[in-house]
């Protein structure tokens, strides 16, 4: 049985050549779930000179074309993949639009383009798929130039030091992986990345034995959600680390295609420097699959 039945591709450039175009357009493929293309267009190029009647008319005609354009691509996409459908919409205020569809529709996963947005830019305002990972109720995949259509080796990254109640967004992460490794017959791997701050073992004589504690309390849970899966031991990574290098690491090393990661709401510091999976979705390294906690839709991705 399908893990996913419908896939929301959002898409900006109406061609639908893009890497997410072309990752959602083998999902489904492969899946036989139907593809839903949300085009989500913003008038550009627009005069500050002209009446504003002059200005609505110029903002319909361009929306126009776009929507015709869309609609010719995806009316030639059905003839490889019947159960494509697709929707263009003005927007003014694109997450709010696009959150509002998500929400309405309720897809297994939106899948998109990954933005190229600076570091400096990131610091002053939220990009927009900070925003909409943030928010959205649906798995979010974000898929970077140069994705291969079909992902090979996926890593589910899980953190152990989460209490009983915060474990289950583990089991959910992992059940997202598994979804997508079985559709695409991929390699799954389990990180977890555990950091001992120097500030604790500034006497590493001294806190030895508070170490060996403290991994062995983080150990344990990991091997636990390993075997419940039936996660193999060679695709079992437990390591020491700050958790976006490891990933970054373990992304190079594998030669991943896409890292299940979990979202979380960035607190002090963390809203400048945006949690890990920000950091590693705006590294490029590989497309991201974001799930946000209370999301699972992997119920069945062992039946």
């Amino acid at each position: 049985m399908s893990q996913y039945q419908q896939l929301l591709l959002l898409a900006r450039d109406a061609d639908l050549t893009s890497p997410a175009a072309q990752r959602a357009r083998a999902l489904a493929k492969t899946t036989g779930a139907g593809l839903h293309v949300l085009g989500v267009f913003e008038p550009q190029g627009l005069s500050n000179w002209r009446e504003e009647k002059e200005v609505e008319e110029q903002i319909a005609e361009q929306f126009s074309r776009y929507r015709n354009r869309l609609s010719d691509v995806v009316e030639r996409l059905r003839a490889d993949h019947t159960h494509t459908t697709s929707q263009a919409i003005l927007s003014d205020d694109p997450v709010k639009d696009v959150l509002d569809c998500l929400f309405e529709l309720r897809p297994d996963m939106v899948i998109k383009d990954t933005e190229d947005v600076s570091a400096l830019r990131r610091v002053f305002a939220a990009s927009f798929d900070t925003q909409l990972v943030r928010a959205s109720p649906v798995p979010v995949h974000l898929v970077p130039a140069g994705s291969a259509p079909v992902p090979k080796v996926i890593l589910a990254a899980v953190d152990t030091s989460l209490s009983a109640q915060q474990n289950d967004f583990n089991h959910t992460i992992i059940r997202a992986a598994i979804a997508m490794a079985l559709q695409c017959d991929a390699q799954l791997h389990l990180v977890c990345a555990y950091d001992i701050s120097p500030v604790f073992v500034a006497d590493a004589s001294a806190a030895l034995d508070w170490v060996e504690e403290f991994i062995a309390a983080l150990r344990e849970p990991y091997d636990e959600l390993a075997d419940a899966y039936g996660v193999t031991a060679q695709c079992r990574h437990f390591v020491q680390g700050a958790p976006v290098a490891v990933i970054g690491d373990m992304v190079r090393h594998l030669a991943v295609d896409v890292v299940v990661m979990g979202v979380v709401q960035p607190k002090g510091l963390g809203k400048l420097l945006g949690d890990t999976t920000e950091r590693i979705v705006s590294s490029g390294l590989c497309a991201v699959l974001a799930v946000n906690p209370g999301i699972d839709k992997g119920d069945a991705a062992t039946d």
